[in-house]
């Protein structure tokens, strides 16, 4: 029986995603291509979509999930110390069971037809269960180095879906052609008046600086040491800072206002950002990597040392090697007086890289940057989230059909 002819009945997902902003937009984005879907009749067999999400309620979240307009059913979270074989991990067997029972109780109370993980903190339990239930499971990983729960799911997973090349290699896989989907809700404004005041021309340069959502402290520092004098020897540059909440105090008392110079703890409407900018400087977590592709914009990525098994690294090397991006390690970044030579021979020493330096030769050089451009819009992939909602909606519509014995589920119920 053809599926058009059919009237089916919602189709039910249940999304896997908590701790981070990098495990939490891209579930978000797509169960909102869902939604999408879901509201203009173009699921198949005319079916509606019903979309809950399974967290915790002390994590990102317990606050944009319910923003964004979905039910968040918690459930424990299991965190993994760092190395492995710590001593603090002795307990997680047992935290891990009774999680998974928990998840257990809500996945027979929900009957998704399939579970989504975009891991994080919430993932595997969830997902554990989703497989003990005869659940079919759809991965889905931001990242250029999956992390722990994914490496860990892939395994009993319908389809992985992945961000970077890099993270099919890790997973011993090919690549599937569908990558990470979190600008699925980016807009791209006019440059004009974007982002700070209608007083930027066309024919300014614009440098975005975003210092993480709670406080890079050697970003912030590296800038407020460079940016009076950029500002100084260029009449036409703007400087929008987003600081984070935790060092916005820390960057007022270091740097000198200037009429040409935003500073801001935290920024909601970074897609004007991203539509002003010439040039980002910003940490590498998954969100941001792949908001830069998405919106074409050159950045130089410093990725954070202290993230759990150093994702930002290996995204900043992925958006290096593409040429999108310029890496600067953490503990390369110079403050005031750096060394000014070495030695031959000599390795060189940490704290040598002038932070000013690297974005004048890129922000001044025309070919580099639409170079750059290039070579973000040839990587993204805007319309990454439908696509994977598509593949969610196969993988659900074929979990019905084998319940019912090869034949397509009745449309109603």
């Amino acid at each position: 029986m053809d599926l058009a002819e059919e009237s089916s009945p919602a189709l039910r997902v249940l999304f896997a995603a908590g701790g981070t902003g990098g495990h939490v937009f891209p579930a978000i984005a797509i169960a909102d291509a869902l939604r999408r879907m879901s509201d203009e009749g173009s699921l198949p067999a005319a079916a509606t979509a019903r979309i809950d999400f399974a967290g915790t309620d002390h994590h990102q979240e317990a606050t944009h999930v319910p923003a964004a307009g979905y039910a968040l059913h918690r459930v424990p979270a299991i965190a993994l110390a760092r190395p492995l074989l710590s001593w603090r991990n002795v307990l997680v067997p047992f935290k891990l069971a009774y999680a998974v029972a928990r998840s257990i109780v809500l996945i027979t109370e929900l009957a998704p037809d399939v579970v989504v993980g975009t891991g994080g903190y919430v993932s595997l339990p969830t997902c554990l269960a989703a497989k003990l239930c005869g659940v079919p499971l759809v991965i889905q990983e931001q990242n250029a180095y999956p992390g722990v729960a994914n490496r860990i799911l892939a395994k009993a997973a319908s389809l992985v879906c992945v961000a970077f090349a890099k993270a099919a290699e890790a997973f011993r896989m090919e690549p599937l052609g569908t990558h990470d989907g979190t600008l699925g809700t980016l807009s791209t404004p006019a440059r004009g008046g974007a982002c700070v005041t209608p007083s930027i021309r066309d024919t300014d340069r614009v440098l975005v600086v975003f210092g993480g959502s709670m406080g890079c402290e050697t970003l912030n520092d590296a800038m407020s040491d460079a940016v009076g004098g950029m500002l100084e020897r260029d009449p036409r540059l703007w400087v929008v800072w987003q600081t984070g909440r935790g060092g916005y105090e820390r960057v007022r008392s270091k740097t000198p206002s200037h009429p040409r110079l935003a500073v801001r703890s935290f920024i909601n409407d970074v897609e004007n950002c991203y539509a002003a900018a010439d040039l980002c400087v910003a940490r590498a977590g998954a969100v941001t990597c792949s908001e830069l592709l998405a919106s074409g914009l050159p950045s130089v990525l410093i990725p954070s040392p202290v993230v759990t098994e150093d994702h930002q690294s290996f995204n900043a090397k992925e958006m290096a090697d593409l040429g999108a991006a310029v890496e600067i390690r953490d503990c390369d970044l110079a403050q005031k007086d750096p060394k000014k030579s070495i030695k031959p021979g000599e390795p060189a020493p940490r704290r040598t890289v002038r932070l000013d330096y690297v974005i004048g030769e890129l922000l001044y050089d025309p070919e580099v940057l639409a170079g750059m451009r290039e070579a973000c819009l040839e990587a993204a992939a805007p319309e990454a989230a439908e696509a994977i909602a598509n593949d969610v909606v196969s993988v659900a519509l074929a979990a019905r059909r084998r319940r019912a014995g090869g034949r397509v589920a009745s449309l109603g119920r």
